[in-house]
């Protein structure tokens, strides 16, 4: 990979990232004699296309892993982070039906990234097929969530050794849970702060309990939002109904108790 000055810099093999730099030339005689200035954020902004024929990508999901942030493209393909400062970032982008792209890269000020996605064969019958896109319709929502967010799929449920969705939460979350003897509930924990717990299984709230009574490998897919106090659990039975009837996710409530 290399930045050119005002041209694209077109990528030679699947995944590989592009970065034009809008800003170039030489430094004075005195700015270099001065003391170099500090960083300056600036958006990052990029495009996401399909490597074969090169049309843009919708709902691909772009992350910065070292600063967990992520956003989602638009129907163009295009994704900005605000405020970010210049630096060597990993790249992960994500899209149903194409190869996960990672990549280390170093973003100057005012770059523009270019990422082209190998497309994938899809193999797997066509129910199966609908609930890999609700999945990801779901990671698109948790995307678009402008909190912080941890999730858990299948493989991890099913691996874990966790006897509970509250000590899976325990173990590999900041939040911790805990009971509250006046409310009968569980409560959380996080940054030295007590806080309500709003559950959802299966786009539905319900009972904090349902944490206790409830194993890893009883579920599909398991996202904590930290800051909201949030888990939200699904069932394979319910993913695969959901994709059958053409559910469509809503976005996340970020304040009250509903789900």
């Amino acid at each position: 990979m290399s930045c050119l000055p005002y041209k694209w810099h077109r990528a030679g093999a699947a995944g590989a990232l592009a970065l034009l730099l809008t800003t170039a030339g030489p430094a004075s005689l005195r700015a270099q004699e001065d003391p170099p200035d500090p960083p300056r954020p600036f958006t990052f902004r990029g495009n996401v296309r399909d490597f074969v024929n090169e049309h843009p990508l919708a709902e691909a999901i772009v992350q910065i892993a070292e600063l967990k942030r992520s956003a989602v493209t638009d129907r163009n393909g295009y994704f900005e982070f605000p405020e970010l400062l210049p630096g060597r970032y990993t790249i992960i982008t994500a899209r149903f039906g194409y190869q996960t792209n990672r990549e280390a890269s170093r973003i100057p000020h005012n770059a523009i990234m270019v990422v082209r996605l190998q497309p994938i064969a899809v193999v797997l019958p066509g129910i199966e097929v609908r609930v890999e896109r609700l999945v990801h319709r779901l990671e698109v929502r948790r995307a678009s969530t402008p909190v912080g967010s941890t999730v858990f799929r299948e493989e991890a449920l099913q691996a874990t050794n966790s006897p509970s969705v509250a000590a899976l939460v325990r173990a590999r979350t900041p939040v911790y849970i805990l009971e509250d003897p006046t409310l009968q509930q569980l409560v959380y924990r996080f940054r030295g702060q007590i806080r309500r717990l709003r559950v959802c299984l299966d786009e539905v709230a319900v009972s904090s309990r349902f944490l206790e009574t409830l194993a890893p490998d009883d579920l599909e897919l398991v996202e904590i939002y930290e800051r909201l106090g949030m888990v939200r659990m699904y069932t394979r039975d319910f993913l695969r109904r959901a994709a059958d009837e053409g559910f469509s996710p809503t976005r996340i409530p970020l304040q009250g108790r509903g789900c």
